[in-house]
């Protein structure tokens, strides 16, 4: 800026400031003065525009019969376990697809072993398997990972797709049958400032390609075999695949391209490190003891407390024990108390163990509910072999096989005498989260890591083994995609955030409805299309709520990875009434700036072509 700070004045005000003048200038003649004077300048000031850039990524997958066969086959809808994709509740001829998986005595590991066996395309993608690459999300607003599309932009060109859909649409079938699914998870991520997210898209075009033989005897076609319908033709077209196919649409917080199947109840159990790595007093402002203890109370405080989430916590680390045990009970009115001295090491195998036995076997724990850990911690495992821990009644280890390296022997075989975290006890650890995880109804662990230093207290043959503690703690510790990194100065800020994103259940938004009925809901709201919610913990109605309606929530920027699933499938039919029929629509995403907006939103701005 040109001037340090700029006058807005009237007419009036300026003839009177050069009248002032002209009366000190005609005093000037009298003599020679001098005045005590100060002069303080704010210099360099300067005013910067925000930015609001949102990047995309996507992971496609598909079943035909013949891909991923040999993990799945057909089975009964009423089948105990099969995935099922229901069919139109109105057509009886019209039948549910339904699959076993199999391949693997673990049904999540099998029906993990298809998703990978389907996967037909994806971006980033530099290995070409159809399956996305890892990337980081504090480098995807700053490096070259992903793509803009649309407008100006060529994405699906990007050299970063799989080779062979580099250029094609992302969902490109030619040869769709009764039976076949699939589905594309995106991923998009606001640069910058958060915002408000809307789902969006439009019917492109639906033609009925002719009639075959088969087709125009079929009593359910309908319309010209020559009929092709635009994008203001979409309640009226009479091209059958738009009603055939049906579609879905939910949050994949894990971003797994899986919809998990659970109840919304949810029993989860807060641990916290309350080992000697955190510093300072819990009643001093500022101290790494006090910011733990306040972003976990913050993100106990953001659990719904509608009755469909239950909490307990413990402590482990202090006196090198288990301590300060709370059962499952409501949030409402809960948090965890903390210890200003005699913090030891930092036994998690235990703290692991004992808060599992509580989410199964606690007078509050609901068989039905969703079970998860939530791990707040800043180091890597460390204790004493030969130790047994006790909280909340129950023992550790328990003596079942995973749950130490020797379920024979007293305490854990992996621990060590010194402060060093040695590979032994990461093993052993890794061993006990992995049992937590994957044993009887599946445990989600998150793990929140809040220290600074990657190889703190690592021993060198751990570092060899584990590279560094982040990477142990996400690939060993936490569930898929569970794994947080989150200064300590930041907790409290992202509880929301990470509630959001650990503790609730999947939301499906849009519900077995057909491609025709999807395209509506994203079109609507003049283009801007189905308003998502960034806090699934909350009530908001994606369907049919206001957009500026209270309890919908921004999506965080700074290149968080938020994922939408949709899936399509063909039910079980003879279908003879789509054959030939193609489709071709639109689907992305818009946002907002969340500041100075309650969520109601403008039309969506035409992007130049360049």
């Amino acid at each position: 800026m040109t001037n340090d700070r700029q006058f807005s004045i009237s007419r009036r005000k300026v003839l009177a400031g050069l009248g002032t003048i002209g009366v000190a200038s005609a005093g000037a003649g009298l003599g020679t003065t001098a005045y005590f004077s100060d002069q303080e300048t704010f210099q360099n000031n300067q005013l910067t525009a925000g930015t609001l850039d949102m990047l995309v990524d996507w992971e496609e997958h598909y079943y035909n019969g013949t891909i991923g066969a040999e993990f799945a086959r057909l089975a009964s809808p009423e089948d105990p376990g099969a995935y099922v994709l229901p069919g139109p509740v109105n057509n009886p001829d019209s039948r549910s697809i339904a699959i076993e998986f199999i391949g693997d005595d673990d049904p999540q590991a099998a029906k993990d072993l298809f998703w990978d066996a389907t996967a037909i395309e994806a971006l980033p993608d530099e290995n070409d398997d159809g399956q996305q690459d890892e990337f980081d999300d504090a480098v995807v607003c700053t490096e070259d990972i992903l793509v803009n599309v649309g407008g100006a932009e060529d994405g699906l060109s990007s050299d970063r797709r799989t080779e062979s859909s580099v250029g094609e649409p992302l969902i490109s079938l030619d040869d769709v049958k009764p039976g076949d699914f699939g589905e594309v998870t995106f991923s998009y991520h606001l640069c910058d400032n958060p915002g408000y997210v809307w789902m969006n898209g439009e019917l492109v075009s639906a033609a009925e390609n002719g009639h075959t033989e088969p087709e125009a005897s079929d009593p359910q076609t309908g319309g010209p075999s020559d009929e092709v319908s635009g994008p203001m033709d979409l309640t009226t077209s009479q091209v059958e695949l738009l009603d055939e196919l049906r579609v879905r649409m939910w949050y994949d917080p894990d971003c797994n391209n899986q919809i998990t199947e659970s109840s919304e109840d949810l029993d989860i159990m807060i641990v916290v490190d309350a080992s000697g790595s955190i510093n300072g007093n819990s009643g001093t402002e500022g101290t790494e003891a006090y910011n733990l203890v306040q972003g976990v109370n913050a993100f106990i405080g953001a659990l719904p407390t509608n009755g469909s989430v239950q909490v307990g916590s413990l402590l482990f680390g202090e006196n090198n024990d288990i301590t300060r045990f709370q059962g499952l009970s409501s949030p409402s009115g809960f948090g965890v108390s903390y210890p200003n001295s005699g913090r030891g090491n930092t036994p998690l195998p235990p703290a692991l163990d004992i808060a599992e036995q509580e989410l199964f076997n606690g007078s509050n724990a609901r068989p039905g509910a969703q079970k998860a850990i939530a791990v707040f911690t800043d180091g890597g495992p460390n204790y004493e072999s030969g130790v047994e821990y006790s909280g909340g009644g129950y023992t550790a280890p328990r003596g079942a096989t995973g749950y130490s390296n020797d379920p024979g022997a007293t305490g854990y075989e992996g621990g060590t005498a010194d402060s060093s975290v040695d590979v032994n006890e990461l093993d052993e650890t890794a061993n006990v989260a992995d049992e937590v995880r994957n044993s009887g109804t599946p445990v989600r662990v998150a793990v929140v890591n809040v220290g600074d230093n990657p190889t703190e207290a690592l021993t060198g043959p751990a570092i060899t083994q584990y590279t560094d503690l982040p990477t142990y703690l996400e690939d060993e510790i936490a569930s898929t995609n569970f794994y947080f990194d989150i200064d300590l100065g930041n907790l409290t800020a992202a509880a929301d955030s990470l509630v959001a994103s650990v503790v609730v259940g999947e939301e499906v938004f849009f519900t077995s409805g057909t491609l025709r009925e999807a395209l509506v809901a994203l079109s609507g709201n003049e283009g801007r299309g189905i308003p998502l919610d960034g806090d699934r913990g909350t009530g908001f109605d994606e369907l049919h709520g206001d957009e500026n309606d209270p309890q919908r929530d921004c999506f965080t920027g700074g290149g968080t990875t938020h994922c939408v699933g949709l899936q399509w499938w063909l039910p079980v039919d003879h279908a003879n009434q789509i054959q030939g029929d193609s489709v071709a629509f639109d689907v992305g995403f818009y946002t907002e700036q969340c500041r100075h907006n309650d969520g109601t939103g403008m039309v969506p701005e035409e992007q130049v072509e360049a």
